[in-house]
């Protein structure tokens, strides 16, 4: 009989082995270490004690683990990642996860859940559609096995903290759960922040997740742009290797195609999804 309890940080290692072998057949490479593993959770502000296992005896063979915070100014359970080891799938283990943990969510005060699930997932996308999640967008998925480069003779200047009124200036949309501002201020060891700046005044900026590196967002000024200010940020930002490019808003047709440009090709697709709780 399968059993399910909310987790605790002395499941971590456990947890950590079922997330690598529930992973290991994925369409996206999800192989981490144990230290990148801390640094993803971290990152997505996850709280273990609002995350649920499902166990067969003493073996976890199932997980949804999720993160907290502010979303779109409401409270928000953030769906982390949900897995289930080969084995164990198409015996509803997922979804009486979610049974489990969505009791617990609302009484915990969160208003909404937050997932994303790529588009070729169609079993997964199909359980959270039947399970109350609404379609919110479409996110594009980049990947590049070029490096940037840029003559542009711009001022690009590493920074320690970001001036999120400034950037949030410079948005046609805004993040992803874990490209957030809320993410990007959760990993303050773990990220790197460039600005672009004329004449000492900052036109577009750039954020990466050091430790997978994940581009977390780049904006440039309406008043800057097809300038070479963007290709200027993502050269900067590559340092010595491509970068991944996730969750790339696909209604923003320009973005789409600023990174198609520079060699960075669309590999995937995802939903994002919301549910009220």
């Amino acid at each position: 009989m399968i059993a399910h309890r909310l987790l605790s940080h002395a499941d971590f290692d456990t947890l950590y082995e079922c997330f690598l072998t529930a992973f290991s057949d994925y369409e996206v490479d999800m192989q981490m270490s144990r230290e990148q593993f801390h640094q993803r959770l971290a990152r997505d502000g996850v709280r273990l004690e609002m995350s649920g296992g499902a166990f067969d005896g003493e073996r976890m063979i199932g997980f949804c683990i999720n993160g907290a915070g502010e979303w779109q100014g409401k409270s928000t359970a953030y769906d982390a990642g949900t897995g289930v080891v080969p084995g164990y799938r198409g015996r509803g283990v997922a979804k009486e996860l979610f049974a489990f943990l969505e009791v617990r969510l609302k009484d915990a005060g969160f208003d909404q859940y937050l997932l994303e699930v790529l588009t070729t997932n169609i079993p997964a996308a199909t359980l959270y559609r039947k399970l109350g999640f609404q379609d919110t967008r479409r996110l594009a998925v980049f990947r590049s096995n070029r490096r940037i480069s840029s003559a542009n003779n711009v001022v690009i200047q590493r920074v320690q903290d970001p001036v999120w009124e400034l950037y949030r200036s410079f948005w046609n949309s805004y993040p992803s759960w874990q490209n957030s501002c809320e993410a990007v201020d959760r990993v303050v060891g773990d990220r790197s922040i460039v600005e672009a700046q004329v004449d000492d005044q900052c036109i577009g900026y750039g954020v990466v997740f050091v430790p997978s590196a994940n581009l977390m967002q780049l904006a440039v000024s309406p008043l800057h742009r097809r300038k070479g200010i963007g290709s200027a940020i993502l050269a900067a930002l590559e340092g010595s290797k491509t970068l991944k490019i996730n969750n790339i808003d696909e209604d923003l047709p320009a973005a789409l195609a600023f990174y198609d440009a520079k060699g960075y090709k669309q590999v995937l697709s995802q939903y994002e999804m919301m549910k009220t709780l």
